[in-house]
């Protein structure tokens, strides 16, 4: 009678904290950005912008092929008191993806990600479209990073990026894991822009005209023998952009992207950095294909893998005009280290042209 009472103890309790965090998800589906995740504005986890989950309710809902939601495990705020790793502060931010959920869901159950012809997935979160970043400003950006310990990446997967507010346009700048290489820094346009024909880019939204970079520069800024050595600990990344939506020839270009890993410098970039219409969108979360590839030489069992999800934790997520505003020091950093790292053009290990 004691062992079924504490199994029904432990049933309540893991059911209650469900429902508790379905209507945690409804509330920042419902009030949007202004509820910020729900996140208290003392605690650190989010300085300088407001979140909101990067999709449609309904999309949420109904993101697993089966048509049945994954609000209870998507998105969560952890705290520090429940043994939830957090970099800095009471609070982080918490992503969960399984290989059964689809991703997005539009109109009619129609370009759900898992249906495009190479099968992704996502559960991010974003800025409001208002608030999108736009030529000529410059911002500092922190935002710490969290994988388990031995984390396999088998799959591509986007850990941040800035995408375009024009549906018909690819991200300028994205830090992918790519299991060939490791995490990569994809830059573009740098050329402008051409119309896709025969889904070049690869978008699940199919618009009346989409359009493709003419070059992508990638650059890989910690290469896959060192990727698992990063699981299980805290990665700090500070990206200090310029946005500039003018061509890189143009004279009156100051585009520029540096970013640092861990205090180091990893990325000079400077150029075009942002498309000629709209705006720059901060999104981050897990975003990535459901195919399994080879990572450090070897490729697992597909099995294996599906059933293993895919856990991220995000902290410090911070949005500044100046280096000084992002308080470094709480993380171990300076800003005067960061200035003082050379500012030569980095080059890129791979930019890719249509043929």
């Amino acid at each position: 009678m004691k062992k079924i009472f504490i199994i029904t103890a432990i049933f309540l309790i893991s059911s209650n904290f469900a429902l508790s965090n379905v209507k945690e998800i409804e509330k920042m589906f419902k009030k949007g950005a202004k509820y910020n995740l729900g996140i208290n504005q003392t605690d650190t986890t989010i300085q300088g912008l407001k979140l909101k989950p990067h999709t449609k309710i309904r999309a949420f809902k109904y993101s697993k092929k089966k048509g049945y939601g994954w609000t209870n495990y998507g998105i969560k705020v952890v705290k520090k008191s429940d043994n939830n790793p957090i970099r800095y502060g009471d609070t982080a931010i918490r992503f969960e993806l399984r290989h059964e959920d689809c991703g997005f869901l539009y109109k009619n159950r129609k370009e759900r990600d898992c249906e495009r012809s190479t099968p992704h997935h996502r559960v991010e979160v974003s800025i409001d479209e208002k608030s999108a970043f736009k030529h000529k400003q410059e911002f500092w950006y922190t935002f710490s990073y969290y994988v388990p310990k031995n984390f396999k990446f088998y799959r591509k997967q986007s850990v941040f990026q800035f995408h375009s507010t024009e549906g018909p346009y690819s991200p300028p700048f994205q830090l992918e894991v790519v299991p060939k290489w490791g995490l990569t820094a994809k830059i573009s346009p740098s050329q402008d822009v051409y119309p896709e024909t025969e889904g070049d880019c690869g978008g699940s939204i199919k618009e009346k005209v989409n359009y493709c970079e003419n070059i992508l520069l990638e650059y890989i800024v910690i290469p896959s023998s060192e990727l698992n050595a990063l699981t299980g600990t805290w990665i700090d990344f500070v990206i200090h952009s310029v946005w500039d939506k003018r061509s890189s020839d143009d004279k009156n270009n100051n585009g520029l992207h540096e970013l640092f890993i861990n205090g180091e410098k990893k990325l000079h970039y400077e150029g075009q950095n942002m498309w000629r219409k709209g705006g720059s969108l901060l999104e981050f979360g897990i975003y990535g294909s459901k195919d399994v590839r080879r990572y450090m030489g070897l490729l697992p069992n597909e099995e294996d893998v599906i059933n293993v999800p895919r856990i991220a934790f995000y902290d410090e997520i911070w949005v500044k005009k100046s280096c000084e505003d992002l308080d470094l020091e709480r993380l171990g950093y300076s800003c005067q280290n960061l200035f003082n790292q050379d500012d030569n053009v980095t080059k890129p290990d791979q930019a890719d042209r249509p043929d």
